[in-house]
């Protein structure tokens, strides 16, 4: 220990350039490491020296010196190597200047300094050449070991990101996560609607098995409901034991979020009608603005909060099994596509005496006509039921036969104060009552007489079967832009026109079966242009014209891959006048399933509800489509078909 103080403290004291001990090999190790390149410089200094001084024939020994110079280049880059040449060069001068005589080329110094002049030229242009071509050759490499270093942490950063997009995607809703790792996501007010499930005698079944049993049964039951949220464009929010939240319209916003939410729940009841389970499904939907976006701090989780969670809620905890239980906001939303009943207050039921009373009532009011003590009593009747809209009506109806009525007048006052007490619902946690709605199926629009004649849905609706598609994949693409049905009501239509014009049977199914599925591309178009009500812009018609195309990448990637169906698909918005896309085809050379689908699409459009247009009935439709003829959209002779398979049983 004492040697090693000594050792140390020499190596700090100025007067000691290399401490004693063993140190000092290692200090001249340093120090010749970090002076190598100008000790190089000055060796081969020396030995320029040393053989102008010692050997003969200086001349011939010139040329060795470009060895040095040439390797300082290469090691030591341009200047250094520059720096070298000049030394070697003013060694040779100097020699020269004293000695002329040593170099052979006669007794004249200037002789002498000449010869050396040009060899030292030389020198010191291939040392600078040299130099810089290595120079530039380091600087290549180097970049290129940067590159290489980037390349590296770039795939480095691109493999962690893989994973934890894998981890994210096992966690949460794809878009979500996507959203997520782009930083997307914020809160903000929007208008959602909010899904609640539960399950029906759920805990006695938990109480009675064991837990594998319990979460096996759980795990089956949510295999078969997630994979419905995600068809209709939900994100679950949360796992509550039994049951799910899910959000629609967030956070990928649809205008259609609330149409959405309903037939994810149609799909879900009838899943679990289909599977064997020992429960029953209640789901509850409520409609409005919420606030949404990452909730906490560390652990973090996309959710909704508001009012309107709390009502979605408490709708499914009233909910009896296999009901769907939707606030006002959702119905009004989707009263255009949704059979829908208003409950009246839960819990009070209606006696039979009152029942049978309205019965024979309306009876007599069928037989006998309107009288205003007749209407004042089918309206106390149904008062006493608490249908209050219903007494109300009948009560207006007296009134207008008999205005001075001060008994009918009373009558419908409290009526109408008595109305939201009868017909909303005290839901827990909220001081307002709500008016609830029990979500009966979808409308049927094939057998809507405003749109089909009833001789033309009865003969045509046995073909259904042959369509072979599952419907709720279409379905799903139906609701974007709000045209629950129209698919099926343009393959039907497809085919009884089809069958009009004399096609074989085989021709007659390929063409409804591509009626059928023809706006599937829909799904990737976006879906704010589906349902904007106003004319599209250029670009934003551009997005639309590319649909057939994505109907047919969906129909092939589904399997629908017959050449014949495929054709129809992708030529079912070519025009007659050869204006259509997306190949521009003029009349006969476009498909004439294609023609016949193109009619029966725009009919079924005209005469559903859009967002953007009124329901026209089905002789407005027709005129719209014979003005469309003139125009030279239409096939003449498809439209004459569908005109005459429409007139001629209405």
């Amino acid at each position: 220990m004492a040697n090693e103080d000594v050792t140390a403290h020499a190596a700090d004291e100025p007067g000691v350039p290399f401490p004693l001990g063993g140190a000092w090999p290692n200090k001249l190790r340093d120090f010749v490491i970090r002076n190598l390149e100008i000790l190089f410089i000055f060796i081969v200094a020396a030995i320029v020296v040393a053989v102008f001084y010692y050997l003969p024939y200086k001349i011939a020994f010139l040329n060795f010196f470009y060895l040095p110079v040439l390797a300082a280049a290469y090691f030591l880059g341009r200047r250094k190597a520059v720096l070298c040449a000049v030394l070697c060069m003013l060694s040779g001068v100097l020699f020269a200047y004293y000695r002329a005589s040593w170099f052979a080329v006669g007794s004249s110094r200037l002789d002498a300094l000449l010869v050396l002049s040009t060899w030292g030229g030389f020198l010191i242009l291939a040392s600078a050449s040299i130099g810089t071509l290595q120079e530039k050759l380091q600087r290549g490499f180097e970049e290129t070991r940067q590159l290489y270093e980037e390349l590296k942490r770039s795939r480095g950063a691109e493999e962690m990101k893989e994973k934890v997009e894998r981890t994210l995607y096992a966690t949460m809703d794809p878009v979500l996560a996507m959203l997520a790792t782009e930083g997307k996501l914020r809160f903000e007010k929007r208008e959602i609607s909010i899904m609640f499930t539960g399950l029906t005698n759920f805990s006695g079944f938990s109480d009675k098995n064991r837990p594998e049993v319990v979460l096996e049964e759980v795990n089956q039951f949510l295999g078969y409901i997630e994979p419905i949220v995600e068809l209709f464009r939900g994100h679950i929010d949360k796992h509550m034991g039994e049951g799910v939240m899910v959000e629609f319209g967030a956070p990928m916003d649809y205008d259609q979020h609330a149409l959405l939410a309903v037939l994810a729940g149609l799909r879900m009841q009838q899943e679990v009608e289909r599977i064997d389970m020992p429960w029953r499904l209640r789901v509850g939907i409520a409609t409005g603005t919420t606030i949404v976006g990452m909730l906490g701090v560390q652990r973090q989780a996309y959710t909704a909060l508001g009012d309107r969670v709390n009502v979605a809620k408490r709708l499914e905890e009233i909910g009896e099994a296999g009901k769907i239980y939707i606030d006002e906001p959702t119905y009004k939303a989707v009263e255009h596509f949704i059979m829908a009943a208003q409950l009246r207050n839960l819990g009070r039921q209606s006696d039979q005496e009152n029942l049978d009373k309205l019965n024979d009532l309306e009876e007599k009011l069928r037989n006998e006509g309107e009288s205003a003590q007749l209407l004042y009593e089918l309206g106390n009747a149904t008062f006493k039921l608490q249908d209050a809209t219903a007494a109300i009506g009948y009560f207006g109806r007296a009134l207008a036969l008999d205005p001075n009525s001060t008994e009918i007048k009373l009558a419908y006052a409290d009526a109408n104060i008595k109305r939201d007490e009868f017909e909303r619902i005290q839901l827990k946690g909220k001081v307002q009552r709500v008016m609830v709605y029990d979500v009966r199926g979808i409308k049927d629009r094939w057998n809507d007489t405003k749109v089909i004649p009833p001789a033309v849905a009865a003969k045509f609706s046995a073909s259904e079967p042959l369509i072979e598609v599952p419907g709720e994949t279409v379905l799903a693409v139906e609701a974007l832009d709000g045209a629950v049905g129209h698919c099926r009501v343009t393959a039907l239509l497809s085919f009884a026109i089809a069958d009009r014009l004399g096609l074989n049977q085989a021709t007659k199914v390929i063409t409804m079966r591509a009626a059928y599925l023809q706006s599937l591309g829909k799904g990737a178009v976006p879906h704010h242009i589906l349902n904007v009500p106003r004319s599209l812009t250029e670009q934003e018609a551009a997005l639309i014209e590319k649909y057939p195309l994505e109907s047919v990448a969906a129909c092939t990637k589904m399997g629908y891959t017959d050449p014949q169906l495929i054709d129809i698909i992708h030529h079912h918005h070519e025009a007659w006048n050869g204006k259509g896309y997306p190949d521009r085809l003029r009349g006969e050379d476009i498909p004439l399933g294609a023609r016949i689908t193109a009619v029966a699409e725009a009919y079924s459009a005209l005469t559903s509800w859009r967002p953007y247009h009124p329901m026209r009935d089905l002789h407005g439709a027709i005129s719209e489509i014979r003005s469309d003829v003139e125009r030279g959209k239409f096939d003449p002779k498809v439209v004459d078909a569908l005109e005459e398979v429409i007139r001629s049983t209405s």
